[in-house]
């Protein structure tokens, strides 16, 4: 297999660094490209900027080998054969996308490179993005310089460098096969379905995929409502329902709903691609009202048995917006603190990866007067009531009976359902799941 040259825009980030790291240790010259300075001095120091299960391990040796490197200079990337661009795609209060750090990456690329290359988008961009770069580019002069290539990620946080290594299908979108062609060449193994298609196609899959899966969460937690209203248990009717081959068990576990960098945004601003080609997405807009009824549902589950959160003292267990990860960035409990600060009541959180709204990367002014904590039984002292949002296995493991000794109402609202609830019912705690 050939070593190309390869550049990195945005290669600290988590889908850039797993990007460059794979590639280097698959033998090719990586730079990294980030305008943090900060976070390459901090990984050149040997800080990882987030945390990746296996990703540490992979820089350090990459780099001891001299195929990986960090720059902010975007001149580095003059001789690289192919360039990701890994920047991120925020979400607009409109539900927009915001693609203008896409659109500034493969100028920055363009401009500062004489010889031609192949870009390959991996953030996830509308529909039309790789059309319209290549316009841009045109109405530069600089369309000889840059071939465009959409080349979507697939990776889950928590897995991203396992699913790097074994991806269930590679998408490629390309005009010109000989540029798709050097993308999925580069990392496709023996066996992996390998997609090769237009740019629309590329980058719609992307788009699909994740509102296909936030479906399926809106689905069943829809379905946990009904169960709680004619006492079934969600958890009996997922296992059900999840042996059917052509339903599958996956993203059918009931709980707070989704959330984080993904699944949400992407969810969004599909609905606004929708509305922009005047077609109403029905049931994707659903799948967002459900969701936005799940977070409600964890407060009023507090209220019904409180009545009044004013005052009332809260633990929230877990803030990520997934187990496995350090990752707080749009996740559900941000707008469900928001919620109960505006409910009067008084706050404590605690998370086992996350210690501090700084380290999160949160303005802490944003939700005043919430204490942080460092363990489940200091966020659960003297408290009117718990909520879970994180199923961290360390929740899951702990002491019942300490729990309701140290807590002045025993009271748990469980937003990943990871108690029995008979169990707790038994031992003097009121619980509540989700479905259940």
């Amino acid at each position: 297999m050939k070593q190309w040259k390869i550049g990195v825009m945005g290669g600290l980030g988590h889908i850039g660094l797993i990007q460059a790291a794979c590639l280097a240790k698959l033998g090719n010259q990586v730079q990294a490209y980030d305008i943090n300075q900060q976070r390459i001095l901090g990984i050149r120091e040997g800080k990882m900027p987030f945390y990746e299960p296996g990703l540490e391990e992979l820089v350090q040796e990459t780099t001891q080998k001299g195929l990986l490197k960090f720059t902010a200079d975007i001149k580095d990337l003059a001789d690289a054969e192919i360039i990701f661009i890994c920047v991120g795609t925020p979400a607009l209060p409109t539900g927009e996308a915001d693609i203008s750090q896409v659109y500034a990456a493969v100028l920055n690329v363009a401009q500062n490179r004489e010889k031609p290359c192949v870009v390959a988008i991996k953030s996830t961009v509308p529909v039309g993005t790789s059309r319209g770069v290549t316009k841009y580019l045109e109405e530069h002069g600089l369309e000889e310089r840059v071939t465009m290539v959409s080349n979507p990620e697939f990776l889950k946080e928590g897995a991203g460098v396992q699913d790097f290594w074994e991806p269930a299908r590679i998408v490629v979108g390309s005009e010109i096969a000989e540029a798709g062609d050097k993308v999925a060449n580069l990392y496709a193994p023996p066996g992996v379905p390998m997609i090769k298609t237009s740019w629309e196609n590329s980058e719609l899959i992307k788009y699909a995929s994740n509102a296909f899966l936030a479906t399926k969460i809106s689905f069943i937690n829809e379905i946990a409502q009904f169960c709680e209203k004619i006492g079934g248990d969600i958890k009996v009717i997922s296992e059900g329902i999840g042996l059917d081959p052509r339903i599958n068990p996956y993203f059918i576990e009931a709980g707070v709903g989704f959330s984080g960098p993904c699944l949400e945004k992407d969810l969004k601003s599909l609905i606004n691609q929708f509305r922009e080609a005047g077609q109403k997405a029905n049931i994707l807009e659903a799948v967002h009202k459900v969701n936005e009824e799940q977070r409600q549902g964890m407060i009023k589950k507090l209220e019904k048995q409180l009545g009044t959160l004013k005052d009332r003292n809260i633990g929230v267990l877990g803030m990520v917006f997934k187990a496995g990860t350090d990752d707080v960035r749009e996740s559900h409990s941000l707008p469900i603190l928001k919620n109960l600060l505006a409910k009067g009541a008084k706050v404590t959180v605690t998370d086992y990866s996350v210690k501090s709204f700084q380290e999160a990367g949160i303005p802490p002014e944003e939700y005043p007067g919430v204490q942080w904590v460092s363990s489940p039984y200091e966020a659960a002292q003297g408290k009117d009531g718990i909520l879970i949002l994180a199923a961290w296995p360390e929740y899951k493991n702990l002491d019942l009976h300490k729990l309701k000794k140290i807590m002045k109402t025993p009271l748990i609202v469980d937003g990943r359902n990871l108690f029995n609830p008979e169990e707790l019912k038994d031992l003097g705690i009121t619980y509540w799941g989700v479905g259940r």
